[in-house]
């Protein structure tokens, strides 16, 4: 391997098994991997991998002082490198001068992460950059639903919003009485489209791609967020966001919910400016740590076929008719015994072992927010728009 400089790094949102994931192929490179969260059981802080933990204020309800948290630790503890997680992300580039300029914080102007993370003006920029979209309108008052012209099915979802939340399918006609209305969230309505669905993460600097991998939409909770991931290979899709990320300059993770049509081709649903399952994709001997320091000059990719799941997502949720279409319990079962799990490893089981006490405090921050589970692992940690 290549020798390259080690970094301190610092990454957000402890709790996420993407931290973890990320934290163990940060330190396998060289790397010096601290960690940070509202809560005070994360399960990445419990990893080999990490040197550090620190307690900070809840992003999305003392957004100021959790920037100012997040600057304070990248002074005391020299950190050379911030990576964000969740949609953190939005809050940390508002609010970027807080950081100084020795310290790269991996993630893109606000303006761009937001026209990235709002649907309706992700659909937006997608047009003025001449990418073809799916049909789409913005509704942001009672009087815009009579204004819809779709001759078929569409979603209905807000701009800010994420897979555990809810997502109507509609029909031409249909009143919608069931929305609310908040001007700085409206809401978007999306062409309904059937084919295959396909989901993606890409390490990105300066408009390049510099790792990716592509996945299927199989086993997922309610049929949105994955729970079982396979690597395959899809050129068109690679072509597809190679060509965004470069018009866009785009620097950071992101990833791309796709939907492939056999008569009409290859659209994006949404974009997530952020990091995605995708990234338990990736083992220390792949090298995506070169990434994220854009120093790789092959595109990064795991092999095709690798497989991973989401251990007890999976038993919470996998077994479940909305999970996969045509699921069975035997399908579930079999499944579970093929794929490998993301949290576990036989080297760094403590995660793994904290999973009970961590749930237990997920669990209290679901009382404490008044949400169910799936909500509750990063309610305070979301973004809906309200800016700092």
């Amino acid at each position: 391997m290549v020798n390259v400089e080690r970094k301190r790094i610092l990454v957000t949102f402890g709790r996420s098994f993407l931290t973890l994931n990320l934290a163990r192929l940060m330190a396998a490179a060289g790397h010096t991997v601290q960690v940070c969260d509202s809560v005070p059981i994360a399960i990445s802080r419990y990893s080999i991998a990490v040197s550090g933990f620190h307690r900070v204020a809840p992003p999305k309800y003392q957004p100021q002082d959790y920037c100012r948290d997040v600057a304070a630790i990248v002074e005391s503890e020299a950190i050379d490198m911030v990576i964000p997680i969740h949609e953190e992300t939005d809050i940390l580039s508002m609010m970027a001068g807080l950081f100084p300029p020795t310290c790269d914080l991996f993630l893109s102007p606000f303006e761009l992460e937001d026209s990235l993370h709002n649907k309706l003006k992700y659909s937006d920029l997608l047009t003025s950059l001449g990418v073809p979209t799916l049909k789409y309108a913005s509704i942001s008052c009672p009087e815009d639903i009579a204004k819809l012209d779709f001759d078929g099915p569409f979603a209905v979802k807000q701009s800010y919003s994420r897979g555990s939340q809810k997502v109507y399918k509609a029909y031409p006609g249909d009143h919608l009485n069931q929305l609310t209305f908040d001007p700085s969230n409206p809401w978007i309505a999306q062409e309904w489209l059937d084919g295959d669905r396909y989901c993606t993460y890409s390490v990105c600097r300066d408009g390049e791609v510099y790792a990716h991998a592509t996945y299927p939409v199989q086993y997922a909770i309610g049929g949105s967020s994955c729970l079982t991931f396979e690597q395959v290979e899809h050129p068109g899709i690679i072509e597809w966001v190679r060509n965004v990320i470069g018009k866009t300059g785009f620097t950071g993770h992101v990833g791309f919910d796709f939907i492939e049509n056999a008569d009409r081709g290859l659209f994006t649903i949404e974009c997530n400016p952020r990091a995605t399952s995708g990234i338990m994709m990736f083992e220390p001997s792949d090298g995506v740590a070169r990434a994220f320091l854009g120093t790789n000059t092959e595109l990064i990719e795991p092999p095709a076929g690798r497989t991973r799941m989401i251990g007890v997502g999976m038993a919470l949720y996998g077994w479940k008719k909305d999970a996969l279409p045509g699921n069975t319990f035997r399908g579930f079962l079999r499944e579970m015994r093929a794929a490998d799990d993301v949290i576990y490893e036989r080297d760094d089981p403590k995660p793994a072992l904290m999973l009970p006490a961590a749930y237990a405090n997920i669990l209290a921050n679901c009382r404490r927010y008044h949400v169910g589970l799936a909500e509750g692992f990063m309610h305070d940690h979301e973004w809906d728009g309200h800016q700092i």
